[in-house]
């Protein structure tokens, strides 16, 4: 059971790791094509460096040989690198470096030449490798070169004059021996020394040698535009795509339907498409329909909600609750187009502007509501003359509210809106209520208990992680069941590529421009409402 709890958490991670990545695709494509650019300029625009490596053979002499007693030559030991790591301090010097300096014929200082080169003893070989850097291939090859002859030089001159010093000794010492003594143990032994050593006059240091020269390279170290290009390309991508998954990780916006789904336990019962800004005030101010891939979603959502919980179609009025955890989640666009939805397919609908603080309903359709509105609703059950209808639209009618009715919202109480339901029964078979923000309004709960569905409106990249759990919450406190979410994705509206279009009666307008026309009960006020909602606007 806990291995299935673990693989299960840990596909759900896997998913919102590709989910971020997927979602900030263009990000990262853009951040790789940009490394990538740069890394090729660079390499393109950069001073090319050249390699080229030399080696030194060192072979110490037994430690037992007495031909090269007194004389200063690398001899065997227990530690085996000891020679090989004191060639690499002796070349590491800058007296080396004056040497190499002069073989060069070069106007480098010696610290400058010694920059130039790295020294790796191999311990394991008697080698020393001196590798030269430069800016063209022969200048590699020749300082490589200068640094391995310029050793071998100063210790064939160490060499020289400690066998000159060696000769020199006991040619001195057999000219005062007499003739009477030159057959004697010593003299022999002498003679025999200098034997050994006038070969070696002019010899180089029999210890070190080159082993391999340094030739040209065929190709510079510096720059590799491919291995650089490949580099910077992984480095990038890596980079690219933790940014993309911090970013989405610490942004406090829900942007990932999955959180509703599993995180909230909430159905999502449409998945509405973003519209553009200005197709939404297109559509809003009557002048476009609603594109058809979002009517589709509402009819969907509409076909769900017309439904008993066992699946029978409803008897008697539905009435929905519309809210959202926080403004501009679309609440007010879901409401709306739900009442439209009911209304085409052959239902009496009423459209409740239940947001008393910031109502948007008589705007959208560009009705003046009366001064009374939903206020004196609450307190008469004679509503029909309380009630809009727009022209475009004969199922639909609007019950209106004005911001000055906001006084009333704390006489609001489930059992006012049950009053309210009952009173609209009778011209309605759907209500469709538009409430505030239920973080930001508490007479919101109200219609909610009072109604037989519960929607909440989520914007995806909008709606703020810790509002919606508070909702959530607040929702379970209360005892009142959410029936689902409407989600507006982050992806723009598309149009179906294989025609699955809308194929029913031509979708009317918002309203044809002139606006809607109000119950004959309230013709009579229509003048002084819009002068009241002119002012109120201005």
């Amino acid at each position: 059971m806990f291995e299935d709890r673990g693989g299960s958490r840990s596909s759900s991670d896997l998913r919102k790791y590709l989910q971020a990545i997927r979602r900030h695709l263009v990000l990262i494509i853009t951040v790789v094509v940009l490394g990538v650019g740069v890394s090729l300029v660079i390499s393109e625009t950069s001073a090319k460096k050249y390699s080229a490596g030399a080696d030194v053979l060192v072979t110490p002499v037994s430690s037992s040989d007495e031909t090269f007693l007194g004389i200063n030559v690398f001899r065997d030991s227990t530690d085996q690198t000891r020679s090989v790591l004191t060639v690499s301090r002796l070349i590491n010097t800058e007296q080396i470096a004056a040497i190499a300096k002069k073989l060069l014929h070069s106007t480098i200082s010696p610290r400058g030449l010694l920059n130039r080169i790295s020294i790796q003893p191999v311990g394991q070989a008697d080698i020393v490798s001196v590798t030269a850097t430069a800016q063209t291939a022969a200048a590699a090859a020749a300082i490589a070169n200068a640094f391995t002859s310029a050793i071998i030089q100063q210790r064939s001159a160490a060499f020289h004059h400690d066998i000159a010093l060696q000769v020199t000794r006991i040619k001195s010492y057999l000219k005062t021996v007499p003739a009477a003594a030159q057959n004697s143990n010593q003299a022999i032994s002498l003679q025999q020394r200098l034997a050994q050593l006038v070969p070696l006059v002019g010899a180089p240091d029999p210890t070190l040698r080159i082993a391999n020269p340094a030739s040209p390279p065929t190709s510079p170290i510096w720059p590799r535009p491919k291995l650089a290009a490949a580099i910077t390309f992984f480095a990038t991508l890596l980079l690219a795509s933790a940014l993309a998954i911090a970013a989405e990780f610490w942004n406090p916006n829900l942007r990932d339907e999955a959180e509703i789904l599993f995180e909230h336990r909430l159905p999502v019962l449409a998945r509405v498409p973003r519209l553009k800004a200005s197709l939404a005030n297109a559509y809003l101010a009557g002048r476009e329909p609603l594109p058809p891939a979002s009517r589709e979603a509402y009819r969907r959502l509409r076909a769900t909600l017309d439904q008993a919980p066992d699946g029978s179609p409803r008897q008697g009025t539905l009435s929905i609750v519309v809210t959202s955890a926080s403004p501009g989640e679309g609440k007010t666009m879901t409401s709306l187009n739900l009442a439209l939805a009911f209304a085409t397919a052959g239902k009496r609908v009423t459209l409740v502007d239940g947001d008393l603080r910031h109502p948007m309903i008589a705007s959208v359709f560009g009705v003046a509501p009366p001064s009374s509105g939903i206020a004196t609703a609450f307190e008469s059950a004679r509503v029909e003359a309380l009630l809009a209808r727009p022209i475009e639209h004969p199922n639909l009618s609007l019950l209106l509210t004005r911001p000055e009715n906001a006084s009333i919202i704390d006489a609001i109480t489930a059992d006012r809106v049950t009053s309210l339901i009952a009173a609209l029964s009778s011209h309605a078979d759907v209500i469709v209520f538009d409430t505030a923000p239920v973080g930001e309004a508490a007479e919101t709960l109200a219609f909610a208990e009072a109604s037989d569905a519960v929607l909440l409106a989520i914007r995806l990249g909008s709606t703020r992680r810790e509002r919606l759990a508070d909702t959530v919450r607040l929702f379970a406190q209360q005892r009142v069941p959410l029936a689902g979410v409407v989600v507006t994705t982050d992806r723009a509206a598309q149009s179906s590529p294989y025609d699955y279009a809308y194929a029913g009666p031509a979708q009317p307008m918002l309203r044809s421009g002139g606006g809607g026309r109000l119950s004959v009960a309230a013709a009579g006020r229509r003048a002084e409402e819009r002068k009241a909602l002119f002012n109120r606007r201005a």
